[in-house]
């Protein structure tokens, strides 16, 4: 009967996560394409686009990222070719890979299939998880790691579990703070017995491993990123200090500094931060209020779980075993990455950690609570009722009203536009690209699946108005591309000579809801065109076309 209700569960998490999975949500983001196109260059030339060989850090344009999902990715594009499919089945199957790992690590930890399953199907139905495995993002095989991890740990495969535990490192910037203090605590809360001297050799691949990623946080590109984004480079807030200090009604004096530093100032923000991750208005209200990370209009977990998750930590508070204060511990670690950062406490991405405690801590309430009541079938079609119309109601949101309301932020409308492009560019001259609406060399390059080999050869700087020929600002790239935007409608007149093309953007070079596919500018034609999910003009390609409008 387990093996048949976790087969279900397995098929329920599977749907959800490959269900229209290169169309929901709506296209591939410019994250998600980074990831695709480093894929497709190292499995092509051993190399990331930028060119380095095998990197232990990938150097991006705007960013240098943690290689591991890359390296994921490349056999799916080397098989599929650079596609949505390709990008995305990877972390999708990871997803449905993790809710397999919970039931095992649950079980291992409670000695409960009731509570795996649970868990489980809990699980394969948070809206969260959800979300994070339907697109390329890191975190999801960050979390995989780390159960995997956990699991061999409490397996009492102290060394083969630090493979996947230091692995975690090379997938997303929150495991450099998040793993070193939980194997700590591990290791704290089962004193496990090592013996180093008899197994040191065991420690050999572990410190391998480990060796490039610490040389890139402590010495590298790795803490970059943390440096941008960290409550210590906070502007807003130095500002805040300074206005605080020299108001025209305050008088300078040592109780001032001591009350208005920027030391209280990070230790608040941090604070606040981490009380905020574990808010309802996070957890089960509104959730992300970034629409890409989060449909925004419910929380992050099902509302039905709340009275299971405070009577489930209610329970395990309780509880002195090694397993309980091992999920603690996770529960209390996951969020101290993401507090460290600007907008940490509803950060759904950095936040991506604290997903399995809280469902097991929920599965763990859900059983002691059935546990004590009477009726229990009642019951437990009741919960199920609540559940199946709490997930419902997402479902309907994520896949009816989010795919369209969401697609400008997930970068809609360039992978038809681009293979337009592939269409009209034979013979051109020169070809000109709207820069401005978002970055689009990387979107380029990979929907016209432009030679990763070729690509590290001509790319020579994205920087702005590298290239100005007091028509046209922006870069070139290779013999002919130009990324930018002209300056004007008269400009364009004498930027473009016969046969030369430019792919222009509603509201840059196109003013108003003006249809250039349908309407172009005296002297022009149009080769292509697209347009948003509301069937109002997107981008238009034209050319020059004396005899056009004649």
């Amino acid at each position: 009967m387990t093996n048949a209700l976790l087969a279900l569960t397995i098929a329920i998490a599977s749907f959800f996560r490959l269900y229209k999975l290169t169309s929901l949500p709506i296209s591939l983001f410019g994250d998600e394409i980074d990831v695709g196109y480093h894929a497709w260059s190292l499995i092509t030339t051993g190399r990331d686009y930028m060119g380095n060989l095998l990197p232990t850090y990938i150097h991006s344009l705007s960013e240098w990222r943690a290689p591991l999902l890359m390296y994921i990715t490349a056999p799916f594009v080397g098989i599929l070719g650079p596609t949505s499919l390709a990008v995305r089945l990877p972390v999708a199957l990871l997803g449905i890979a993790s809710v397999y790992l919970l039931f095992l690590l649950v079980k291992k930890m409670f000695n409960s299939s009731s509570i795996a399953l649970v868990s489980a199907l809990a699980l394969a139905l948070t809206p969260w998880h959800i979300h994070y495995s339907r697109a390329s993002f890191e975190v999801v095989p960050l979390v995989f790691l780390l159960l995997l991890g956990t699991l061999l740990f409490i397996k009492e495969q102290y060394f083969v579990s630090l493979i996947p535990f230091i692995l975690t490192l090379y997938t997303y910037s929150t495991a450099n703070v998040f793993t070193p203090l939980y194997v700590l605590g591990l290791l704290i809360i089962t004193k496990p017995n090592l013996n180093l001297k008899q197994n040191w050799h065991k420690l050999i691949v572990p410190v391998l491993i480990t060796i490039p990623v610490v040389i890139n946080v402590l010495f590298g590109q790795a803490s970059g990123r943390f440096g941008l984004i960290s409550i210590f480079n906070d502007q807003k807030s130095i500002d805040q200090l300074i206005i605080k200090r020299t108001e025209s009604w305050i008088q300078p004096s040592s109780v001032e500094t001591f009350f208005h530093n920027k030391y209280f100032s990070y230790a608040t923000q941090f604070g606040k931060n981490y009380l905020t991750a574990f808010s309802p208005q996070f957890l089960f209200l509104r959730g992300d209020p970034f629409y890409r990370h989060s449909i925004s209009e419910q929380g992050e977990l099902l509302w039905i779980f709340l009275p299971f998750l405070i009577y489930g930590f209610f329970v395990l508070s309780k509880n002195k075993k090694a397993t309980s204060k091992i999920l603690l511990l996770w529960l209390f670690l996951s969020p101290l990455p993401s507090s460290l950062t600007q907008g940490g406490g509803t950060h759904a991405t950095r936040l991506f950690l604290m997903i399995p405690p809280l469902i097991i801590i929920s599965a763990v309430g859900f059983k002691e609570f059935f546990s004590k009541v009477h009726y229990k079938k009642v019951v437990l079609l009741f919960s199920f009722v609540l559940f199946a119309l709490a997930f419902a109601n997402y479902w309907h949101e994520y896949s009816a009203h989010y795919r369209v309301a969401s697609a400008r932020l997930w970068q809609y409308g360039y992978q038809d536009i681009f293979t337009q492009l592939v269409a009209a560019q034979p013979g051109a001259k020169n070809i000109y690209i709207n820069n401005t609406f978002e970055p689009s060399l990387l979107k380029f390059a990979f929907f016209t699946r432009y030679s990763p080999a070729k690509f590290q050869k001509d790319f020579r700087g994205d920087q702005q108005e590298s290239f100005d020929n007091g028509l046209f600002k922006g870069f070139r790239f290779g013999e002919n591309y130009y990324f930018g935007q002209v300056g004007n409608l008269d400009d364009l007149g004498k930027l473009l000579q016969p046969g030369d093309i430019y792919l222009a953007a509603q509201m840059k070079e196109i003013p108003g809801d003006w249809d250039w596919t349908i309407d172009p500018p005296a002297g022009y034609k149009a080769l292509g065109g697209t347009k948003d999910v509301l069937g109002q003009p997107l981008f238009s390609i034209i050319t020059t076309s004396p005899e056009a409008n004649q």
